[in-house]
C-alpha cells in the first residue's frame, strides 16, 4: 500500500492536510498513515481523477488521428484518468463484436476506459442486446464523423423509448448542421426538441457540447420539471468565440461551431454558480496536414483532452472559478452521473488521484503536445497548476517534482 504525505487534500469540499493510503482502492484518510511506499508531496494539491466524459479516441481505421495508446499519454499527462469514448469511429461501434474489440483495444492505454455505443438506423433492433456491452449511447441529430446523423422523427422517437428501456444514459448531439451563425442561432430549439422526446419517454439524457446562453437556460428551465438531464460544455468553448473562429479559420472549426463573447462570458458565469454539470473536452483529434487544407475542406474538431485540468486549474488561480467547482464538473458530477465508483477522494473509492502544482507555469507549445494529431488550439497560453503525478486504480502513471521512498 501507498501514502501521499505533505499534500493539502482536497475532501468534502475543501483542502486538508491529511495522508492518504491506497491501493486499488482508497484505504485510509487520516494522519501519520503507514504504508510500504510513501510518497512526499508537500507543497502539492491532491484532487480526484479528471473524468472526460466526451473523447474521440479514434483509432481503427483512423489511428494516423489518435489510437488508445496516444490518447492514454495525451490524458495522463493532464491529469485525466477516465475517459469516455464516442462510438463515432470507422467502423462505428455499432455491435457486440465493436465494442469488445475497441475495450481490448483500450488496455493501450492504462486508463479507465468507458465505451459509448452508436445508434444507427441498422442496429435500432439490435439496441437492447448491444446495451450490456456498452456504459451508454450516443444519438447524433448533427453532422459528425462518419455517417451517423438521424434525421427522421418517428425514428427518434423510437430511439428515446428504447433507450430508457435499457435504462442507458442516452447521451445526444443535438445540434443540427448547417452555417455556423445558424447552428448558433437554433441551438436552443435544437435542444427544446430533445428535451421533449426525454419528457415523453422517461428517457435518462445528456446533452453534449452546449455553446449558448439560451440553451443553457432552457436546460435549467426542464430540471425544474424534473426531467432526467445532465449537460456538458467544454473547454474550447470558454476560451473562444466565433471572432477567433475568423481569425483562425479551420484549426477553429468545430462542431457545434464556437458561439458569441456573451453567450462565452455567459457559461464563465454559469460554471461559477454552479449551474454547468461537466465540463467534457470533445477531444477530437484531427492532423496537422488535415486542418491545412482550408476552412471548408478541413474536418471539424480540435484536440483538448490533456489540457482540461491545466485550464480550468489555471482560471481557479486567476479567480474564476473555485477549486470547489472545477471538482464537481470534472470529478464529482461525472462520477454520479454516470455511476461511477470514483469523482471524490473517500475511503473505499478507486484510488484515481492527481497531484497538482499549484505554482508551476508553463505555455502550451506544439513540440510537447502528447496526443498523435500533434498540435492544440492552447498553443501560446500560459498556464499556472499542472498535473506532476497520476494515479489510476493505484498505479502511478506519472511522476515528476515528487519524493517516493519505499520501506
Amino acid at each position: 500500500m501507498a501514502v501521499i504525505t505533505g499534500a493539502e487534500i482536497f475532501i468534502d469540499g475543501a483542502l486538508q492536510r491529511l495522508d492518504v493510503a491506497f491501493d486499488e482502492k482508497i484505504r485510509a484518510i487520516g494522519r501519520n498513515l503507514e504504508g510500504e511506499e510513501r510518497i512526499d508531496c508537500s507543497g502539492k494539491i491532491v484532487l480526484p481523477g479528471v473524468i472526460d466524459v466526451h473523447v474521440h479516441v479514434r483509432d481503427l481505421e483512423q489511428s494516423h488521428k489518435e489510437d488508445w495508446a496516444s490518447l492514454g499519454r495525451a490524458a495522463l499527462s493532464g491529469g485525466v484518468t477516465t475517459v469516455f469514448a464516442m462510438p463515432n469511429t470507422q467502423p462505428p461501434l455499432d455491435s457486440v463484436e465493436r465494442v469488445r474489440d475497441y475495450r481490448r483495444r483500450a488496455q493501450a492505454s492504462s486508463l479507465n476506459a468507458y465505451v459509448y455505443g452508436a445508434i444507427t438506423r441498422e442496429n435500432l433492433q439490435n439496441l437492447e442486446e448491444l446495451a450490456p456491452h456498452v456504459d451508454a449511447f450516443k444519438l447524433y441529430l448533427g453532422e459528425t464523423t462518419g455517417q451517423l446523423v438521424i434525421s427522421d422523427k418517428k425514428l427518434h422517437r423510437e430511439i428515446f423509448k428504447i433507450i430508457a428501456q435499457t435504462e442507458k444514459i442516452l447521451t445526444v448531439h443535438a445540434q443540427r448542421g448547417g452555417d455556423p451563425t445558424d447552428v448558433t442561432r437554433h441551438e436552443a430549439d435544437d435542444i427544446l426538441y430533445v428535451l421533449d422526446l426525454a419528457a415523453a419517454y422517461e428517457t435518462k439524457l445528456h446533452l453534449a457540447h452546449v455553446t449558448t446562453q439560451r440553451a443553457v437556460e432552457a436546460i435549467l428551465e426542464a430540471k425544474k420539471s424534473k426531467i432526467d438531464v445532465s449537460f456538458e460544455t467544454c473547454p474550447h468553448y470558454l476560451y473562444f468565440t466565433a471572432k477567433d473562429r475568423e481569425e483562425r479559420g479551420a484549426w477553429l472549426k468545430m462542431n457545434p461551431p464556437l458561439a458569441t463573447e456573451e453567450d462565452r462570458e455567459f457559461l464563465w458565469w454559469a460554471l461559477g454558480k454552479g449551474l454547468i454539470d461537466i465540463i467534457a473536452t470533445d477531444h477530437a483529434p484531427h492532423t496537422i496536414e488535415e486542418k491545412s487544407v482550408g476552412y471548408e475542406r478541413a474536418p471539424a474538431g480540435v484536440p483538448g483532452v490533456e489540457f482540461l485540468l491545466p485550464l480550468l486549474f489555471d482560471a481557479v488561480n486567476a479567480d474564476k472559478i473555485s477549486l470547489a467547482r472545477l471538482v464537481e464538473v470534472c470529478c464529482l458530477n461525472p462520477a454520479k452521473r454516470f455511476g461511477l465508483p470514483k469523482g471524490e477522494i473517500a475511503v473505499g473509492l478507486d484510488a484515481d488521484l492527481v497531484v497538482v502544482d499549484p505554482d508551476i507555469k508553463k505555455t502550451i507549445a506544439r513540440e510537447a503536445v502528447q496526443s498523435k494529431c500533434g498540435w492544440s488550439p492552447y498553443e501560446g497560453l500560459t498556464l499556472r497548476g499542472w498535473p506532476v503525478m497520476v494515479v489510476v486504480r493505484g498505479r502511478l502513471q506519472k511522476k515528476s517534482s515528487v519524493r517516493s521512498s519505499l520501506k
